[in-house]
């Protein structure tokens, strides 16, 4: 009878472990696929209400995070995005890709635009992709040609010129979408993330 007794406790004990350690994990998922996942969240039925899908913090922004992006790289995204309208950006369309001007008279904005984009270009021509969690096909699809991609990067006194080329004509089509997404983030910023978001998932 105490051999059966100490058995059925043994079982009760695992039994509560195994409770917590899976309510723990369901509670807060560490890994970037489930940070991805909690973020986009199933979308609406609803389709003309995109906040009904998602919870969004426009304070600390996390879905500025992604698989190996570094504080510096975050700071940068919720600088720019946060003050956005003080953003000037200019697109033109190359038969062979884009050039691009991205730049703002404040200096703190403009400081964060010239550190992500020299950060971003230079995890483009390494192929690597930061996955942040709000990030567009778009962009993922570019780091699949990174290697197809030719890129000049020039500092102006208030901001950063860049001209990105292809022989690919997917990639340019690629890089030209890309910058007219970064051009609409640029003029109403997280409105436009969450739009496109909600597009995605419909």
């Amino acid at each position: 009878m105490k051999k059966l007794v100490i058995i059925a406790t043994s079982v009760s004990l695992l039994c509560v472990v195994g409770a917590f350690l899976f309510l723990h994990n369901a509670s807060f998922p560490h890994s970037y696929a489930a940070m991805h996942k909690m973020h986009h969240g199933q979308s609406s039925s609803h389709s003309g209400s995109h906040s009904e899908g998602h919870v969004h913090d426009e304070a600390n922004m996390p879905g500025l995070r992604g698989k190996d992006t570094t504080p510096e790289e975050v700071s940068d995204l919720r600088a720019i995005f946060q003050q956005h309208p003080s953003i000037e950006r200019t697109v033109s369309n190359l038969p062979n890709g884009i050039t691009t001007f991205t730049g703002s008279a404040n200096t703190e904005v403009q400081d964060a635009i010239v550190s992500h984009v020299s950060m971003m270009v230079t995890r483009l021509a390494e192929g690597r992709n930061p996955e942040v969690i709000i990030q567009s096909p778009t962009l993922d699809a570019l780091f699949d040609f990174h290697d197809e991609i030719e890129t000049e990067i020039e500092r102006t006194n208030d901001g950063v010129k860049v001209v990105q080329t292809s022989e690919n004509p997917e990639v340019v089509f690629l890089l030209q979408a890309h910058a007219a997404e970064v051009s609409d983030m640029s003029l109403r910023g997280m409105v436009a993330v969450h739009e496109r978001m909600a597009r995605t998932e419909n």
